[in-house]
């Protein structure tokens, strides 16, 4: 037993006393959550410019009305750039008095977007139309166009057909009669833009109202007859400790969506960071017959269990402090409530079991090999196994108790995962399959371990040519430098 503790003392500080642990820690989020965080980042880098946007208007009635939208919408957007700088300056000057402050899916903030949204002001920049003549325009004139937006004197330019405002024939059992003629929308990034979205809306709202006021119906009629009874989301009932019966607080839909993928995310970070090293460190041992002076002082199944145990207690110091940053965080900002302590005895119990088993996986396929190139094949397979539930994660998060999610609960390499993300969904995930998930882990986790050890143990010292994957199988079954002597 001193050996081991040995040895996993030693494994324990090769990993955590490292200039490259402390890189990793500060790196691995950004890495994972960049993609969410840098978008809206530079987003928030940009400098309102204006965008014009030549209009073709066919109808000849369109472009004017079009015009005192943008117009309109171009003032409210100084209005609100205004009052967000003076709000911002107001922030930075109270950043020390301990006010907390508002996360990414703060219900304010997320309606203030919304209204933002709502007026068109979800893209910054500031639209300039500029109207073009309608008589004797041709693929002449839109080439012309189209070089004025490769110059970049122009952002996009917009066709409006003359038809647009006419009656058309109706046909229900014809989709394409339920269809005005189409409006071309002509730039580099007409796909994607924002531009178009605000154009298509703004034009509909314009064309509607043209045609309705053609048939003699008032615009305000159409308006009142739109109007919407929201649907608000609410959690279940039940009775609190005063025998009241209460809701559950509003589901806030960002929360929703990622905090369960956050906390999946951290699990995944972790083995990551956890399994990864236990390949290079014995694969390097292996290369520089280390290993060989090891076992002279313990034998191989005494040198696994160790590097485990080192292994699972770093995986505990990296959770540690990530969960601690995230506690100081949630305090800072005021959402302390919204931490799902519930669930951290199982993400705990869970991660311990998905360092043992997939660490030792990687210590058998590094124990195999001579040359880090060689254990890519091998470790292909076992990284579709560790990403699998990553590929899924958002079918699941929509029905936590859907057989998708239940039979991937239940496999057990995909279960620590699986299992923490459909709990941190605050569904109620039914009690049999969380203990049956829970057993299959353990199990497969000691015949998984003690394979790896069988594995790791032959593998250690092979010499030659690089085993096959069914070979490597083989040796569950019969030790190859037996059937040798």
């Amino acid at each position: 037993m001193q050996k081991i503790l040995t040895i996993a003392r030693r494994e324990y500080q090769a990993m955590v006393a490292t200039k490259a642990f402390v890189i990793g820690i500060a790196l691995m989020p950004v890495m994972m959550l960049g993609g969410m965080w840098i978008p809206g980042l530079l987003k928030g880098m940009e400098r309102a410019e204006d965008r014009i946007i030549a209009i073709v208007d066919g109808s000849g009635q369109l472009f004017e009305s079009l015009q005192m939208v943008a117009n309109q919408r171009n003032q409210k957007l100084k209005t609100v750039t205004d009052e967000s700088t003076s709000e911002e300056s107001a922030g930075g000057a109270n950043a020390g008095d301990g006010s907390p402050k508002s996360l990414p899916f703060d219900n304010n903030k997320e309606e203030d977007r919304q209204a933002r949204k709502a007026m068109g002001l979800e893209e910054i920049h500031r639209y300039v139309l500029e109207s073009i003549p309608v008589d004797k325009f041709g693929d002449e004139q839109r080439l012309a166009l189209s070089d004025r937006i490769r110059s970049g004197d122009l952002y996009a330019f917009v066709e409006i057909p003359a038809d647009v405002l006419m009656p058309q024939p109706l046909d229900p059992l014809t989709a394409t009669s339920l269809q005005l003629p189409e409006i071309k929308y002509v730039a580099q990034d007409a796909a994607l833009a924002d531009a178009r979205q605000w154009v298509d809306k703004e034009l509909n709202k314009l064309i509607r109202a043209n045609r309705l006021s053609a048939a003699g119906v008032a615009p305000t009629v159409l308006l009142e007859l739109e109007r919407k009874a929201p649907v608000v989301g609410s959690g279940l009932y039940s009775r609190d400790e005063a025998s009241n019966i209460r809701s559950e607080v509003n589901p806030n839909k960002l929360a929703s969506i990622f905090l369960p993928m956050g906390l999946m995310m951290l699990m995944f970070m972790i083995i990551m960071m956890s399994a990864q090293p236990m390949l290079e460190s014995v694969l390097e041992e292996k290369t520089l017959r280390i290993s060989e002076v090891l076992l002279g002082s313990a034998n191989a199944q005494q040198l696994m269990t160790g590097k485990l145990l080192g292994n699972v207690a770093g995986s505990l110091t990296v959770f540690a402090l990530y969960a601690s940053g995230s506690l100081v965080a949630a305090y800072w900002q005021g959402y302390m409530d919204s931490i799902p302590f519930h669930i951290l005895p199982w993400f705990i119990i869970y991660l311990l079991l998905a360092v043992l088993l997939f660490s030792s996986i990687f210590m058998a396929i590094g124990a195999s090999v001579s040359q880090l190139r060689e254990a890519q094949g091998l470790l292909l397979p076992v990284w579709m196994v560790m990403l699998l539930p990553m590929f899924v994660w958002f079918n699941v998060l929509r029905e936590p108790n859907s057989l998708l999610a239940t039979v991937l609960s239940l496999f057990p390499p995909s279960t620590p995962l699986m299992m923490t993300l459909r709990l941190a969904t605050g569904a109620t995930i039914p009690a049999w399959q969380i203990v049956l998930s829970f057993v299959l882990l353990i199990f497969s986790t000691v015949i998984g371990v003690n394979a790896a050890a069988k594995i790791y143990r032959i593998g250690i010292l092979w010499q030659g040519k690089t085993p096959r994957l069914s070979e490597m199988l083989m040796w569950l079954i019969r030790n190859p430098t037996t059937s040798r002597n």
